[in-house]
């Protein structure tokens, strides 16, 4: 009898444990992470991704379009933009931030250099945009790879500009460890081509993309729904992505109803919570 009490004594904690550990288990793969925006997390990494390079792209298509618009200037209150003779393509612009310069436009500070070489006008069909990397820094994590823009001309049925782009990067961060981002996506202007400023544009993003987050898990997404980005407003204000890490459960983030604010929800199974972009 005493040889009985003892195994159980003995046996108990040890079920317990087990028990409580595939609780623990079972709670991460189900329910949304607490800091969905977090950097070590797919949905993190795409939306990391997602807001870095468009923020390359936007305001650099438009001027980019005649050979009367290049000439040294400043882009805003940053970065300062100077260009190699135009006589013949390539031509070479650098875009300098200098030791760092928080855009009016999108709030990101970025810093270094940006090295764009340019095959023709983007205004005319086929011509590429193609961005390298010089000790460049956005919002302090590092990006390098090549990111590339290639005009199709007007979009079939509604005129709208259409961009094809391909992104293939890394994104280091300040600890060290670095995501990977590629993402392959359409890019349509739907309102303001025809005024000057960038203020009223409207740009259509359709593609997808994959990656692997900083804790080393792989994941793909797609877009359901065009993501839309407004000219004068800082974050996506509408469309879906579907990011799934491998192994588990899909995330849905979803950008709103084309109200302008840094505000998302993120839905994974039949959990909703709001989050900020």
């Amino acid at each position: 009898m005493k040889n009985q009490k003892m195994k159980f004594v003995i046996i108990m904690p040890i079920l317990i444990l087990l028990i409580i550990g595939g609780c623990q288990k079972d709670s991460v793969t189900t329910s949304p992470v607490a800091q969905p925006g977090d950097n070590s997390t797919a949905e993190g990494s795409i939306m990391i991704g997602d807001r870095t390079f468009e923020g390359l792209n936007n305001g650099l298509i438009d001027g980019f379009a005649s050979l009367s618009g290049l000439k040294s200037a400043t882009l805003g209150t940053c970065p300062s933009i100077t260009f190699s003779p135009i006589t013949s393509v390539p031509i070479i612009i650098t875009l300098d931030w200098g030791a760092g310069c928080t855009s009016a436009e999108d709030g990101i500070t970025r810093s270094g250099k940006i090295i764009i070489s340019l095959s023709g006008m983007m205004n005319v069909e086929n011509s590429v945009a193609t961005y390298t990397f010089s000790d460049f820094l956005s919002d302090g994590n590092k990006i390098t790879g090549v990111h590339r823009i290639t005009s199709k001309g007007l979009n079939a049925g509604n005129n709208w500009p259409r961009y094809n782009v391909l992104t293939e990067a890394k994104i280091e961060f300040p600890d060290k460890k670095f995501i990977t981002y590629r993402a392959a996506y359409v890019r349509l202007q739907s309102e303001g081509a025809a005024t000057a400023t960038t203020a009223d544009d409207v740009w259509r993003i359709e593609g997808t993309a994959s990656g692997v987050s900083k804790e080393g898990v792989a994941w793909t997404a797609s877009y359901p729904s065009a993501l839309v980005k407004k000219g004068g407003c800082k974050w996506f204000s509408s469309g879906t992505v579907i990011v799934t890490p491998q192994g588990e459960l899909p995330r849905k983030i979803n950008y709103g109803d084309g109200t302008c604010d840094n505000k998302a929800t993120l839905t994974i199974g039949d959990k909703t919570i709001d989050i900020e972009i």
